[in-house]
């Protein structure tokens, strides 16, 4: 006991003893000294950042090195940049340490946003950067595409490589697809589309400025082509007479599929479906119900690309989206709607008249689905 009593009080003097006691450095005191050994020196917007973040601490001087290595000042704005995306700075030391070894470009070069941004996906880049080096595809122009969709890299350089097997420059498409400045989400359509083309064979370079000129419509160009490669009918004049009315594109193809079921276009003949790409969703509702009917030949198929007719207007349009899927007219009914069609000038009589005849069905089938036991 009397030993434990003798340690404790030595413990204790020790404490209060300052030429005793061993000196108790903080964090700070250990990062501050790894700056000066790695000649960092004691930069006040460096020692702020570790204080302000001590749990960086280490990747942050690696951050702090790899900056000093490339010649890049520690900015206030770089400080703001870094302190918004501190659970990042791993990925940003790991992709300056890419650039040194495998890209060899200056970073300074690059904007520094970007970089941070990507950070978070450095590991799909590195292996996107190593993947386009084996191939010989990798300069400053694909990296910047890699770090601009950074989600996407993987993507962007399998792409490339299958737009090279195909024996076309990669340089033109990049160049293209960095200058877009679209959201990921429409540039991964973009790519989808891309690869669509390449595996029917129908990829051009400049097919890339029709969809970055129709982004806002994107996901329907590519509905629409989607369904037209299913059926092995994918054109390339699809996409440039789209441009027409790009918000209808799924609704275009929809009618070329519908038409050559019928056997009434083919979509290798332009002059064809140049008249398709100015039907629209009401030409698409008004033939399906005279296929129905059997009725879907080449006099009504006139009638309709007849222009500004009735099966333009949007409260045609309206009722005739809400017929339910299993619908059936009788012929008579159809022929009276196919005289309107056909009728140059309309009266607003004439468009109650057609609507009434869509909503009797309306009405009849939403009772008949309601008391049919099966549903």
């Amino acid at each position: 006991m009397a030993g434990k009593d003798n340690d404790s009080t030595s413990i204790i003097i020790k404490k209060l003893d300052p030429s005793t006691a061993t000196e108790v450095r903080s964090p700070a005191d250990s990062f501050a000294e790894r700056l000066r050994r790695l000649n960092l020196g004691n930069e006040f917007r460096m020692m702020a950042l570790i204080q302000k973040h001590p749990n960086y601490g280490n990747r942050l001087i690696s951050l702090f090195k790899a900056l000093k290595e490339h010649g890049i000042d520690l900015t206030e704005t770089l400080v703001d940049l870094i302190t918004h995306n501190i659970s990042q700075i791993g990925g940003v030391v790991n992709l300056f340490e890419l650039i040194k070894k495998e890209v060899l470009i200056d970073p300074k070069s690059l904007s520094l946003e970007l970089l941070f941004n990507a950070a978070k996906f450095d590991t799909s880049i590195a292996q996107s950067t190593r993947d386009l080096e084996q191939m010989g595809l990798l300069d400053a122009d694909t990296f910047k595409l890699l770090l601009a969709y950074p989600e996407l890299a993987l993507k962007i350089s399998q792409l490339l490589n299958t737009i090279q097997a195909h024996a076309y420059k990669t340089s033109i498409i990049v160049n293209k697809l960095y200058g877009a400045s679209i959201a990921a989400e429409r540039m991964d359509t973009v790519l989808n589309l891309l690869d669509l083309l390449l595996e029917n064979n129908l990829y051009y370079p400049e097919i890339v400025d029709v969809f970055l000129r129709q982004e806002k419509y994107i996901d329907k160009i590519y509905e629409g082509a989607k369904k037209l490669a299913a059926e092995k009918c994918l054109f390339p004049d699809y996409f440039d007479l789209l441009e027409t009315n790009p918000q209808n594109a799924n609704i275009f193809a929809k009618n070329v599929l519908l038409l050559r079921e019928a056997s009434l276009i083919s979509p290798s003949n332009p002059e064809s479906v140049v008249k398709v790409s100015q039907l629209g969703a009401g030409a698409f509702h008004f033939m399906k119900l005279l296929q129905h009917a059997d009725m879907l030949d080449e006099i009504n198929y006139q009638k309709i690309c007849r222009t500004n007719n009735i099966l333009d207007r949007k409260e045609v349009i309206d009722e005739l989206s809400n017929l339910p899927m299993i619908v059936a007219f009788q012929p008579e009914e159809l022929k009276t709607m196919l005289d309107i069609v056909d009728q140059t000038i309309l009266t607003e009589r004439d468009v109650r008249k057609f609507n009434r005849l869509i909503q009797d069905h309306l009405f009849v089938d939403y009772h008949h689905t309601a008391a049919c036991p099966c549903n």
